[in-house]
């Protein structure tokens, strides 16, 4: 009965601690989110004077239940579950993207900027650190 607590024990403090930090997903490797998660499919479309913008999302277990809603310039664009990706298009130029996560995990709407343009495309991730912080950043992962 001991070994069966203590076996429990060091299950619930690996997944305690090792289950803090998010991992970050190679673009390459994410997968789109699916097209039930996409809230507006008019960014989707590649159009002239637009530049790609890559948001993904970490893998891991923290927050993983729950889905994370990205923004573009405040509009609602997809909510993306753990270790997927959406791509979209923005005008070239300075643009702001937010990040919510949604239903029960912690992480208030975090906000950056991004400079978008034709030539390369402009990826983030979202990610959630060791002490729990939620953020959206540049990336290259």
């Amino acid at each position: 009965m001991m070994t069966a607590r203590r076996l429990l024990f060091a299950g619930f403090v690996g997944l305690t601690l090792g289950g803090c930090a998010t991992t970050p997903v190679p673009t390459a490797s994410a997968p789109l989110v699916p097209q039930v998660r996409v809230l507006n499919a008019t960014f989707l479309q590649n159009k002239d004077g637009t530049g790609q913008v890559i948001v993904k999302r970490d893998s891991g277990l923290s927050a993983a239940a729950c889905n994370t809603r990205i923004f573009a310039n405040g509009t609602p664009v997809a909510e993306i579950a753990p270790g997927e990706k959406v791509v979209f298009y923005l005008p070239e130029g300075e643009q702001m993207l937010g990040a919510i996560a949604n239903g029960i995990c912690a992480g208030g709407l975090m906000e950056t900027r991004g400079t978008v343009s034709r030539s390369r495309p402009l990826v983030f991730r979202v990610s959630y650190g060791s002490n729990g912080e939620f953020s959206i950043q540049p990336t290259a992962f």
